[in-house]
């Protein structure tokens, strides 16, 4: 990546989040992608928070015929405000469910960026993804997927693009180093070093509204994406392992314990 693409991606991909007034969002969104295949990915999710004036969006994966896996930061908790779901959004047109509970991994006293969401009715039309295989997770130099809705505010060319495409965007990228102290920008949840996977390719990245989306390797979700490289603390893309809280999702989405 050169120098002036790299400053163009920072001025473009800084963490301040997304509304439909003033034209920043505080999640993720896939840069220079492309559109999903109509049979994959049918298990994402959109996740929306809105009050009057405002909206912030999030991607989410249907785990279970009941159960969300999202990004803990995408949940708006302040008076006014309006969580959804929509399901069956690709490839379309998609149907709103109601989010009755959610529940965030709680260490001690500090959440970590990850959340699942309890939403009714059941899903029973759209596919599941498959949750990962911890035996065999990707290693350095592996070539991940991830999806996510919206546009960018402007391309490399600085040329404007749409804040939501009427398609699901996907991207491949390959698995980086983390390194260590990796802190989140503007997010109250943690992102603990050992947690993390970490991914990038030249000329492509996220930008906001992907947070929360499922990162995939051998059809299998092994990451929820929380953050992108192109702000002020970081340089690659974040996601959190999903076998690092493999434990504590099963509690919920089992048959015993997740109805």
């Amino acid at each position: 990546m050169t120098a002036m693409t790299h400053l163009k991606f920072l001025l473009l991909l800084l963490w301040v989040g997304v509304t439909e007034s003033a034209v920043l969002d505080l999640h993720k969104r896939i840069f220079k992608g492309y559109d999903c295949e109509n049979t994959k990915h049918l298990y994402h999710v959109k996740i929306t928070a809105a009050n009057r004036t405002h909206i912030s969006r999030c991607g989410g994966s249907l785990i279970h015929r009941e159960w969300v896996l999202t990004a803990a930061h995408c949940w708006i908790d302040q008076p006014g405000w309006t969580m959804s779901a929509y399901v069956g959004i690709h490839p379309g047109p998609g149907s709103m469910v109601t989010i009755r509970d959610h529940q965030i991994f709680q260490d001690q006293s500090r959440k970590h960026d990850i959340m699942l969401l309890k939403i009714s009715p059941a899903s029973i039309r759209t596919d599941l993804v498959q949750l990962p295989d911890c035996k065999i997770p990707p290693k350095i130099g592996n070539e991940i997927k991830i999806a996510g809705l919206g546009g960018y505010l402007v391309d490399l060319q600085n040329i404007a693009l749409p804040d939501e495409p009427p398609h699901l965007k996907c991207a491949r990228m390959h698995v980086v180093n983390c390194g260590l102290n990796r802190t989140p920008c503007n997010s109250p949840a943690l992102w603990p070093n050992g947690n993390t996977m970490c991914y990038e390719q030249a000329g492509v990245d996220t930008c906001p509204g992907d947070s929360g989306g499922g990162v995939m390797f051998n059809n299998m979700i092994y990451g929820v994406h929380v953050g992108s490289g192109k702000c002020v603390c970081s340089r690659s893309a974040v996601s959190l392992k999903v076998c690092s809280y493999i434990g504590w999702i099963n509690h919920y989405i089992t048959p015993n314990n997740g109805k």
